[in-house]
């Protein structure tokens, strides 16, 4: 609710207080905690955000009857929110949800790891909600998807021919004229745009060349090029995003082309991130979840607050009219017979700085200032700094423990790719700054490749003798000739193995394959520089000089809890 123009900017404040208080004191047989100004303010505004009729008239749509029979407990309600108690649908619909609200860009897989978690925790703090989240806020994000998915008539819906499935708003799908092999349509509430098509690979590779010629001179496009899937994702000088996907399947290759307006990039990505091949499952909430459950909980707290409603608002203006009504002057003080002590100023306490709370490395992989480092090394961090330099981060994905890296644009040398994986026992050499703060400077340390896959078997890590100190993750692992072959990653817990087997391991160690992380460079729009096949062998020192021109420092900066 927008503050009243002129007037108190503590009025609006009180208005949700008075919502939110009715949801401890009038029901206290579901919410039983006591009350506090913060909270009750938070989910007022919550509450008056979405509107309250239509949560009632959905609960009622997925037949859900408003009764506390129905509702979380008290435990469940105000709990912190943890996806593992929610089914896969449910975490699907709410990925869908946060996708309509602009903080999901990812695809709807039903899969909460920390990306999807991040992205809730962006829509609540937009929407001026405490963390860390709890389950009625969540309820409340349902809600909103529930409510657009009906009136837009929202549908994950299965083209055959393609043997493609995506979301589609099919309650106001607009056919329009069809342009050379493409069937085109229009959402008719938004700018968003499909256009369809199946065909060989020469068009395929046409149609994702003219929308990467067709990108912004400054944007950064994103592409991806697999052997059964082409993706591209480009910004135009005209303001028009243009998402372009691609797979091969048993009719040829099957293409998707959507549009927006940027005003519109929401749809674009809810709609992006449901296709899947072949027929994949629809969005719904199951009826016996604890989403709906807990729906049917706010339909009930929103029909007492209804009832309750000009209670409320009296109470607020009355409060208002308190709050700007001139107050009586204070009586006369008595006369001390004793002359009072000076007033002491009052102590003020010095902000709360970021400290340094960690490090980790990082190596430069491209011209434009991108630089890769393992997921942990970042996680916690509330900012990052390169030799004094703040510099962002792109994407984190946490399953291959890898992250990209935003700095100033580079001149000096960019870490190049060997193009093979490397040999069992190939000597290799890896950077890093270990023990920072003990240590100085950069630290070169050698050893070969000992397995080529890491701990129980995982393909994604391979197994090196080379010494590794904390500080060292992230760093380049190259081999004889300077290409990467690897990201270092981790240690062995020697402490934990001798508690185990009675044995203390030597130098056993793990580095992210470079295949994995040239992949994830190419998902996140970086063309990894790739070295020739016949590469000749480097001299040590100069090796150590290479490592040192594109390894870099990562240092990890958080407030003191």
């Amino acid at each position: 609710m927008a503050p009243n123009a002129g007037g108190n900017p503590n009025v609006p404040c009180i208005q949700h207080q008075q919502i939110g208080k009715i949801l401890f004191t009038s029901l206290p047989h579901i919410f039983d905690r006591p009350a506090r100004p913060d909270r009750e303010c938070s989910i007022g505004k919550a509450i008056r955000r979405v509107c309250m009729r239509k949560i009632a008239t959905i609960s009622f749509a997925i037949g859900i009857a408003a009764s506390p029979v129905q509702s979380f407990t008290v435990e469940e309600m105000w709990a912190e929110f943890d996806a593992s108690d929610l089914s896969y649908d449910e975490k699907r619909f709410l990925q869908l949800s946060l996708a309509f609200e602009g903080a999901y860009t990812a695809l709807m897989d039903g899969a909460w790891g920390k990306g999807s978690q991040r992205s809730l925790e962006e829509w609540a703090v937009r929407n001026d909600l405490d963390l860390p989240i709890e389950n009625w806020e969540v309820v409340l994000l349902a809600t909103g998807g529930l409510e657009r998915f009906e009136a837009q008539g929202w549908e994950q819906r299965y083209f055959a021919p393609m043997d493609m499935s995506f979301a589609v708003p099919a309650a106001q799908m607009q056919a329009q004229p069809n342009s050379d092999t493409f069937l085109n349509y229009a959402h008719a509430a938004s700018s968003l745009r499909y256009s369809l098509t199946i065909g060989a690979h020469p068009q395929v590779t046409q149609v994702h060349n003219y929308a990467l010629g067709s990108a912004l001179a400054i944007s950064t496009p994103y592409t991806l090029r697999r052997d059964a899937v082409q993706i591209t994702s480009v910004e135009q000088p005209e303001g028009t995003l243009l998402y372009v996907r691609s797979d091969l399947r048993r009719n040829g290759w099957s293409t998707i082309v959507l549009s927006a307006l940027a005003g519109d990039r929401h749809l674009l990505n809810a709609v992006s991130g449901s296709i899947a091949k072949g027929s994949s499952a629809p969005f719904q909430l199951p009826p016996n979840g604890k989403i709906v459950a807990g729906i049917g909980s706010m339909a009930t707290i929103l029909k007492e607050i209804e009832n309750d409603k000009l209670g409320a608002q009296g109470d607020a203006l009355a409060m208002e009219e308190g709050m700007t009504t001139p107050l009586a002057p204070p009586p006369a003080l008595p006369v001390l017979q004793q002359p009072a002590a000076a007033p002491q100023p009052p102590a003020i306490t010095a902000p709360v700085q970021p400290a340094r709370t960690g490090n980790g490395t990082g190596f430069v992989v491209s011209k434009e200032g991108h630089l890769l480092t393992n997921a942990h090394v970042v996680e916690g961090c509330e900012s990052l700094q390169i030799a004094g330099q703040v510099v962002g981060v792109l994407s984190v994905d946490d399953s291959f423990d890898l992250a990209l890296l935003k700095g100033e644009p580079s001149t000096s040398e960019v870490a190049a790719f060997s193009p093979r994986p490397a040999s069992l026992n190939a000597d290799i050499t890896i950077a890093g700054y270990p023990l920072s703060g003990l240590l100085s400077g950069l630290n070169v340390t050698r050893g070969s490749v000992t397995g080529l896959k890491g701990l129980a078997g995982d393909a994604t890590t391979m197994q090196i003798s080379a010494p590794v100190q904390p500080g060292n993750s992230g760093g380049p692992a190259v081999d004889s000739s300077g290409r990467v072959v690897g990201v270092v990653v981790s240690k062995l817990d020697a402490k934990l193995v001798a508690e185990a087997t009675g044995d203390i391991p030597q130098n056993v160690n793990f580095a992210i394959r470079g295949e994995i992380a040239k992949l994830f460079l190419f998902q996140n729009g970086v063309e990894p520089t790739v070295a020739e096949d016949t590469a000749e062998p480097l001299d040590p020192l100069e090796t150590a000089r290479q490592l040192e021109q594109v390894t870099r420092l990562v240092e990890c900066y958080a407030t003191p809890k």
